[in-house]
């Protein structure tokens, strides 16, 4: 109004709400402005957009229209719907659309035509991929006007201050940050969007970015910050073990929480990480940040070490055989078919010792610890192992079309790679994976060891390794293990702690065992199935009473793995004891039944 309009049409999904906004629309009037509002329902039609533009080009030539609309339905993406997508696109997308093509024919002199889109969607925000994509459709249509000479602009603002949805969040005193942007007053974005009109780019952005180390949590620790964040005032009541999304956490809270690590605590977690996050994680967290801040590291986290040792066995000089293949001691009841069975993080064939005489058909183990596959390069990518493996299945299945693979535990995603070059060569099969499976794998290395470095993730393995054997001084051990630069020089170090008496491992074999251990923890970081094709075969998962982790898809996200049928057996015991149940071999012999 100050620049010289004199007709506003306001259109809104409800009348005026507060006081200050019938202040502005009075002043507006005092100025000599029509102000008409209009109240409209977001499933507007064709027809009522096309009446609006009509009657407000009746009053006066329409010379600019603003989409300033918003609906968030913000949850993760596992959790979104067509119905959440549709509320979002409803206000901005197919609003958007609809004056846009209207605009061509009803307002002839329309000089601009102004969108307001997000850093949501320039650069993303967890718990948003509706509006986000929302708002780029917003501005592609602003492009796709001003390739055609029409004006279109889109501005990606971040937040907003004194009005508006993120003010209305705004506790007193509290600084919000959103998308890592601080709130833009409002005098700031109006002196902005008239730099942006006289421009010519259809699509910019105006933000404040938070500055890293402007502490806004003031003293607190982590632990503390995040109980401020989302608002717990006992925390002595709440199970420790409970999720910060099972608390009531939003997406809201969970962009503030992230935001905040990385600013104040240089803690970098996914999205995935925070929901996943506990409070006995937190203080743990805590922990380690103070321990980091004294320079204190000389000592290993318990947890991180226990969730090493629910994975790995103990092992002896017999269990290294210098074979890939090794044939085990079956029943051999049915000929033909070969059945394939792939161990665990060990790489060991004799995970499967106990159960190999009850199977009923002619088993292969194949084995993938350094002993047998010697090149790091392969070890550490899952897909290179399985392509290792594979020219020694083709060998044993030279007169049979169908496959049967069992993985166990790590050995659960070579199965599935396996399956996956088997199903590209013409043949078909199906899968028993024994607690294993990629989104589970991803799920436990986040959970124990998302905060620590490599050189920390070495000193765990060494020292967890080690504590099956002997007791040990924790601290003194770290201590030599940091003066080491190389892996190689900590397996020196490891050799002298190692209990000679014992006779378990030769030098030799204490090396193969940690370094397979290792490749295989270093191959999860970097395993990806999400842009890979999904599998045909059929997957049966055999799960512990006992689980290592406690995961929210029953499945464990496999029915993302495959379009294959995803059956789901639970198995008395921990990850370990499992292997010792006789419901192993009913399920490889295809004789489960269910109690």
């Amino acid at each position: 109004t100050l620049r010289g309009a004199k007709n506003l049409v306001l259109t809104s999904r409800t009348e005026i709400k507060t006081g200050y906004q019938q202040s502005r629309v009075n002043l507006w009037r005092s100025y000599g402005v029509n102000v008409q509002i209009v109240t409209i329902d977001v499933n507007l039609k064709h027809e009522d957009c096309e009446s609006i533009l009509k009657i407000a080009e009746e009053r006066a030539p329409v010379d600019a229209i603003f989409n300033l609309a918003v609906v968030l339905k913000d949850c993760i993406f596992q959790n979104q719907s067509p119905h959440t997508f549709e509320d979002s696109f409803k206000s901005k997308a197919w609003m958007t659309k609809k004056m846009d093509e209207l605009s061509r024919i009803i307002c002839p002199q329309l000089r601009h035509f102004v969108v307001f889109s997000s850093v949501s969607c320039g650069r993303g925000n967890a718990g948003q991929t509706n509006y986000g994509m929302a708002n780029s459709v917003m501005e592609r249509i602003c492009e796709k006007r001003m390739e055609e000479g029409l004006h279109g602009l889109a501005i990606q603002w971040g937040a907003i201050g004194d009005v508006g949805l993120v003010a209305d969040m705004q506790e007193e005193n509290k600084e919000l940050v959103i998308g890592g942007t601080l709130q833009q007053r409002i005098t700031s974005c109006l002196n902005t969007l008239e730099v942006f009109l006289l421009q010519d780019h259809p699509v910019v952005s105006s933000m404040v970015v938070a500055e890293k180390g402007a502490n806004i949590s003031g003293s607190m620790n982590v632990y503390e910050t995040i109980v401020h964040i989302m608002g717990l005032k006992n925390v002595n009541t709440i199970a420790q073990n409970i999720s910060l999304a099972e608390m009531g956490m939003d997406s809201m809270m969970a962009v503030e929480i992230k935001q905040t690590l990385e600013r104040e605590f240089d803690v970098f977690l996914t999205a995935q990480d925070i929901r996943n996050l506990t409070f006995a994680k937190l203080k743990q967290m805590t922990d380690t940040t103070e321990l980091r801040t004294t320079n204190d590291i000389n000592k290993i986290d318990t947890n991180n070490k226990e969730g090493l040792d629910m994975l790995i066995r103990k092992i002896t000089n017999s269990d290294f055989v210098p074979n890939i293949l090794v044939e085990l001691a079956t029943k051999k009841e049915v000929d033909g078919d070969y059945v394939f069975l792939i161990p665990g993080i060990e790489g060991c064939s004799s995970v499967y010792k106990s159960i190999a005489s009850g199977i009923k058909y002619s088993t292969t183990c194949l084995q993938h610890n350094t002993l047998n596959i010697q090149s790091s390069g392969q070890s550490h990518s899952v897909m290179k192992l399985a392509a290792y493996l594979l020219p020694h299945i083709l060998k044993k299945m030279r007169n049979q079309k169908e496959f049967l693979i069992v993985g166990y535990s790590f050995g659960s995603l070579i199965a599935i790679e396996l399956a996956r070059l088997l199903e590209a060569n013409d043949f078909s099969g199906r899968l028993i994976l024994i607690d294993g499976a990629p989104d589970q794998m991803k799920f436990w290395l986040n959970q124990y060891f998302s905060c620590i470095s490599q050189h920390e993730l070495e000193n765990i393995i060494l020292l967890s390794v080690l504590e099956m054997y002997t007791a040990v001084n924790q601290e003194m051990l770290v201590l030599e293990l940091d003066k080491c630069n190389t892996w190689e020089e900590k397996l020196e170090i490891f050799h002298v702690y190692f209990p000679k008496e014992l006779n378990a491992l030769t030098t030799k074999n204490q090396k193969v065992g940690c370094s397979t251990i290792y490749n295989h923890i270093i191959a999860i970081q970097n395993y990806d199935v999400s842009s890979l094709p999904r599998l045909k075969s059929s997957i049966t998962l055999l799960k512990p009473t006992l689980p290592m982790i406690s995961f929210t898809e029953e499945d464990y996200g496999l029915h993302k793995i495959t379009e294959g049928e995803v059956q789901i057996h639970y198995v008395e015991g921990t990850h370990v004891t499992m292997m010792d149940n006789v419901k192993i071999i009913s399920a490889i012999n295809e004789e489960w039944v269910e109690e």
